[in-house]
């Protein structure tokens, strides 16, 4: 009889807990995801440094001093990779999910033709997502884009004589630097050539080793000149009207009877060279 009534406890017990086992896993389900909740929102950003995002022009033919500039920022330390300008809707989601997650970096764009057109797209969309884009580097765009208020600096390298280049137009909200550079008196300057110039990968890749550093760097290209880079922006009654208005235009000193190799020697000369460009 007792062996029978401590069978019937051992089942009463093991019964009991049976029953309150889900109960207790639920608890520690609901606990392991508050805590992983907490972690996430408690987490410290990560930041990834600088990543160049370079887009290449119509059907990735034309573009390859897009690739010859990424091969040339990687080498020199500068995370870099190369893509097509149709490219730029997947590239502008994949940064903001990162950032969502933590992740952070300083975008900077680069394009040439239809990659540069596309540059200024990928940054909206990534202002959209409270994302800011320090720097966008344009080689010769074929319309004249605007600037979203989310980025920071704009240089664009345009020819307006070789049939196909464009200056960059301030969008409303835009406080940031505007610098449209005219490159058609450096000589003749073609739409498929000025992507491959070693001059302005050179000025290229001293812009984005100023970011974060607050100075400009020696090969900062022939529009620099001796504003502070952190000026506040001045105020006026015309603030509205400056923003749909295209950037005044810097030019380089006149040569127009150089051949192309002379063009590219003397723009490897400029690059280096004290300038007295305006830029807006």
């Amino acid at each position: 009889m007792m062996r029978f009534l401590g069978i019937c406890l051992t089942a009463l017990v093991a019964a009991s807990l049976i029953v309150s086992l889900p109960g207790e896993v639920r608890a520690q389900q609901d606990l392991i995801i508050a805590q992983t909740k907490k972690s996430r929102a408690t987490a410290t950003p990560r930041n990834t440094g600088t990543h160049v995002y370079l887009l290449r022009g119509f059907m990735d033919i034309f573009s390859t001093g897009m690739d010859d500039l990424g091969v040339k920022l990687n080498r020199s330390g500068i995370r870099a990779s190369v893509h097509g300008h149709a490219e730029f809707p997947s590239l502008a989601d994949a940064i903001i999910e990162r950032h969502r997650q933590g992740v952070r970096e300083s975008v900077v764009i680069i394009g040439h033709s239809l990659g540069a057109n596309a540059c200024f797209e990928m940054a909206e969309q990534l202002g959209r997502a409270g994302i800011t884009v320090p720097l966008i580097i344009a080689y010769d765009p074929t319309a004249p884009m605007t600037v979203s208020g989310n980025v920071t600096r704009v240089v664009n390298f345009y020819s307006s004589t070789n049939g196909w280049g464009s200056p960059i137009m301030r969008g409303a909200g835009f406080r940031g630097t505007l610098s449209n550079v005219d490159l058609s008196r450096r000589g003749e300057i073609g739409h498929t050539d000025i992507d491959k110039s070693p001059a302005l990968h050179a000025q290229s890749i001293g812009y984005i080793r100023s970011i974060g550093s607050g100075t400009r760097s020696a090969t900062a290209g022939p529009e620099a000149d001796a504003k502070p880079r952190n000026e506040p922006v001045k105020s006026d009654g015309n603030a509205a009207a400056k923003d749909t208005s295209p950037a005044s235009t810097a030019s380089v000193p006149a040569s127009s009877t150089l051949s192309p190799s002379t063009a590219a020697a003397a723009a490897e000369k400029s690059a280096t060279a004290p300038s007295s460009e305006n830029k807006n």
